[in-house]
């Protein structure tokens, strides 16, 4: 069913259960944040019990986000497009949690590097999954606008957003290691993550927003609108990393929430969801 064929629900506010899912939400990731900050200091010691659950808290609440997400699709009708579309982006965000539980045994109670590992298998698919959302998406809104502009522009964006992370960072960083430093499956990954961020975050986000935008503010395009700014998110956080990472910047515990500050906003555009596309 197209975007055109669901009937749209009622204009006005938000339902009370979303305003207050998403506080929650909010209220959890900032919990999280106070005790990313403490980690690893005399607050929160690395190898204490405290330092083990204030890890598999914010590991958990990536799979929280999935299932809210997952449970949204279900509730709008996963037969539909627009149900498939939010599943898609709940598996995505749910193979991403089992990436970080994967990276989480290995790292926390392992004491293994997970990079590389099969952790990123799981982090790779939430592109795949992101991307057929999107696609479907961009599908449904074709009876409402020329879908060619966006599509066009941006895949001009990623071109140069390809370019960009080649000469900052593939090409004086993880290239000049190479396989000598990183092996063949560091190479790769570590070239595949910041690509990925500009071909199958950035750039479906970037489509998405110029179809959707033919919505101007009505209801069906609230979601969507909040899905672009979570794949921002999601792509400044993974790339910003790795910048960071390469050039000896430093790492931040702001940096380091980032993913779960990206799948939050995934789960809050789902609530919004709900509500758009509420039938009675």
């Amino acid at each position: 069913m197209s975007a055109t064929r669901h009937r749209e629900a009622p204009a006005g506010v938000l339902s009370s259960l979303t305003k207050i899912g998403a506080i929650a939400l909010l209220a959890l990731v900032a919990v999280y944040g106070v005790l990313s900050a403490g980690m690893g200091t005399d607050a929160i010691p690395e190898g204490s019990v405290a330092y083990a659950a204030a890890y598999w808290y914010g590991t958990l609440l990536q799979v929280f986000f999935a299932a809210i997400i997952i449970a949204v699709a279900v509730n709008i009708g996963v037969r539909q497009n627009v149900g498939k579309q939010w599943l898609l982006v709940g598996l995505g965000v749910a193979a991403f949690a089992i990436g970080d539980i994967i990276w989480t045994v290995l790292e926390l109670h392992l004491g293994l590097d997970p990079y590389p590992s099969v952790a990123d298998v799981f982090y790779v698919l939430e592109y795949a999954f992101f991307v057929a959302a999107v696609v479907l998406a961009i599908r449904g809104y074709r009876a409402l606008t020329d879908v060619r502009l966006p599509i066009l522009v941006a895949g001009s964006v990623a071109i140069g957003l390809v370019v960009l992370i080649h000469e900052l960072l593939l090409r004086p960083y993880i290239f000049a290691a190479g396989t000598e430093e990183l092996g063949l499956g560091g190479l790769v990954v570590s070239t595949l993550y910041p690509l990925g961020d500009a071909l199958f975050m950035v750039a479906p986000a970037i489509a998405l927003a110029l179809a959707v935008r033919t919505l101007g503010t009505g209801r069906l395009a609230w979601p969507w609108w909040i899905v672009v700014v979570g794949a921002l998110v999601f792509a400044v956080t993974d790339a910003g990393y790795a910048y960071a990472d390469w050039a000896g910047i430093g790492l931040t515990a702001i940096l380091d929430l980032g993913w779960l500050t990206a799948n939050l906003v995934f789960a809050i555009a789902a609530l919004v969801a709900r509500d758009a596309y509420r039938t009675r």
